[in-house]
């Protein structure tokens, strides 16, 4: 193993770092193309550069360790920053740019595709549920009525029982006064009957 490293063997790594931080640039643009794809927040945003730097990391590291053995020199880490760079602002305005017409076009396009697809599903719940709005009217109508028609058929509750204006005292015996009550209350209602017929 060698400490020094010769001058061309240098110039020579430090060309695989331009080149290197030339395609992590294009990963980038690649990455940022998806996430504008997707989503165009700012969470979105920062989430996607923290994932792919942590990417761009991992990927440094496994070309340190297939040039240089695993050692980090300044000269390769300064290589890649400045392809990445050189990329960015040339090559990488001109992509993105382009990226972003693609996207936008695909936005528009994908919308209006889906609009298409919506519409027929749109309008079959539309039906459904004024189809649902209508038997469950159509059902508590039904219940409504019923139970008008049930009370209609139901006898007045006052005539069910026999004793209930009749007061019990001790031993179930009733006193007189409540039973003259009583038949003054029955008399009463023989007379609504009989104006009723």
């Amino acid at each position: 193993m060698t400490y020094l490293v010769s001058l061309p063997e240098q110039l020579g790594t430090f060309a695989y770092a331009l080149g290197f931080g030339f395609f992590i640039g294009v990963l980038y643009d690649v990455c940022r193309a998806i996430r504008m794809l997707f989503s165009n927040g700012k969470k979105a945003f920062f989430a996607a550069d923290v994932l792919f730097a942590l990417f761009a990391a991992f990927l440094t590291f496994l070309f340190t360790l297939t040039v240089t053995n695993g050692s980090i020199r300044g000269y390769v880490l300064f290589g890649e920053a400045l392809g990445f760079f050189v990329y960015y602002f040339s090559l990488g305005v001109l992509l993105s740019k382009t990226a972003d017409k693609l996207i936008g076009f695909f936005r528009r396009f994908s919308l209006k595709i889906y609009r298409v697809i919506r519409f027929p599903f749109l309008r079959f719940g539309r039906w459904f549920s004024s189809l649902l709005t209508k038997n469950v009217q159509k059902a508590q109508k039904k219940a409504n009525f019923s139970v008008k028609k049930s009370k209609i058929l139901l006898k007045n509750t006052n005539d069910l029982l026999y004793n209930q204006h009749v007061k019990l005292y001790s031993r179930g015996k009733r006193s007189r006064k409540d039973e003259s009550e009583v038949r003054a209350h029955a008399s009463k209602k023989e007379k609504k009957k009989n104006t009723k017929a």
